[in-house]
């Protein structure tokens, strides 16, 4: 399929903020002094390798007369979707693309292609596949540091 724009999505759209519990029911007084404790990191890998593999094939096939693998993992990538979450890149891909027939995929073509990005940046693959229903909301686009 060919790209009118013959370039990149445009950039990440913003994801709708959400309350934290800490909002919902604030802490006593004397615990509010205290700094929050930082973002639990998921290290659960939400896509299969056999889903990654498909995801190569759909970017050869469908992604590739516009676009290069290159666009979606490096620092320029990291730099752009690195803090947004699996479930905002996921939207914005469905919503946008193919340029000439934006969300004409499957949803699972989609959901493969993703996995592929996430594989290319470093992501490790698990047992179970990404599906709609996934914690793709939980986990980030840059992949989980290694612990020193």
């Amino acid at each position: 399929m060919a790209c009118a724009s013959g370039g990149t999505p445009q950039g990440p759209t913003a994801e709708p903020e959400t309350a934290s519990p800490a909002a919902e029911n604030p802490a006593p007084a004397a615990e509010a002094t205290a700094p929050a404790p930082p973002d639990p990191v998921p290290t659960a890998a939400i896509f299969s390798e056999g889903q990654a593999e498909r995801g190569r094939t759909a970017f050869d096939e469908v992604c590739s007369d516009c676009h290069t693998t290159s666009e979606f993992r490096g620092r320029t990538f990291q730099s752009n979707w690195g803090h947004r979450t699996v479930y905002s890149f996921f939207r914005t891909v469905r919503s946008t693309m193919p340029d000439d027939n934006p969300g004409g995929l499957e949803e699972q073509t989609y959901l493969d292609v993703v996995s592929y990005i996430l594989s290319i940046n470093g992501h490790a693959a698990g047992d179970s596949e990404m599906t709609a229903q996934s914690k793709m909301r939980e986990v980030r686009m840059a992949p989980p540091t290694p612990n020193p």
